[in-house]
C-alpha cells in the first residue's frame, strides 16, 4: 500500500526578543517599562498557561499594542515556580523527605533569564540597541540583551494567541 505525505507550510511568525534579568516582580517591571520605554503595558487576562511534564505552569503577560507604528510589546516571566514535591532521598539509612519548589522555564534553555520582552514587527537596529540600552539602565535590572530568534529551539512557545 503507498503511502502519502501531506506537508503543510505554516508562516513563520516574525519577532524581536530581548531577554531581561532582574528579580524584582512583573508588575514591578512592567512599570518601569511603562515609564521609561514610553509603554503602556498592561495585564492580559489571560496569562500563558503552558503544560510541562508533571504540572500546569502559569506565565504572567503584560501587553501593549501601539496603533501609532502597528507594534505589539509583550512581556512574559520565564520561571514558574511551582507547587513543592516531595523528594525522597534514600541514600542514607534513613529515608528522608524533603520539599522543594519546582521551577520550570517558558524557554529552558534561557533558564538563567527573568523576562522576555517580544516586539511583534522588525524595529530598526538603532532604535532596537537604544530599547536594550534603556531596558539595561533601569533600576533593578541587571542586564538585558537581544535574543536571535532565528536560533531559538523553543520558539514555539514565545507565540501567544
Amino acid at each position: 500500500m503507498q503511502s502519502h505525505k501531506v506537508l503543510l507550510d505554516v508562516e513563520d511568525e516574525h519577532f524581536q526578543l530581548i531577554a531581561i534579568y532582574s528579580s524584582m516582580e512583573e508588575y514591578k517591571m512592567a512599570f518601569f517599562l511603562n515609564k521609561y520605554l514610553k509603554l503602556k503595558l498592561t495585564r492580559d487576562r489571560k496569562d500563558i498557561d503552558f503544560m510541562h511534564r508533571d504540572f500546569h505552569a502559569v506565565y504572567p503577560l503584560y501587553s501593549f499594542k501601539n496603533p501609532a507604528n502597528y507594534l505589539n510589546f509583550e512581556l512574559v516571566a520565564n520561571k514558574f515556580k511551582g507547587k513543592p514535591v516531595m523528594v525522597l532521598s534514600s541514600g542514607s539509612l534513613f529515608q528522608e523527605e524533603e520539599v522543594s519548589p519546582q521551577e520550570v522555564y517558558l524557554v529552558p534553555e534561557y533558564s538563567k533569564v527573568d523576562y522576555f520582552l517580544k516586539l511583534s514587527e522588525e524595529v530598526p537596529p538603532r532604535e532596537f540597541t537604544r530599547m536594550i540600552t534603556k531596558i539595561g539602565q533601569l533600576p533593578g535590572v541587571q542586564a538585558a540583551h537581544a535574543i536571535d530568534v532565528d536560533n531559538l529551539k523553543s520558539k514555539q512557545n514565545l507565540i501567544f494567541e
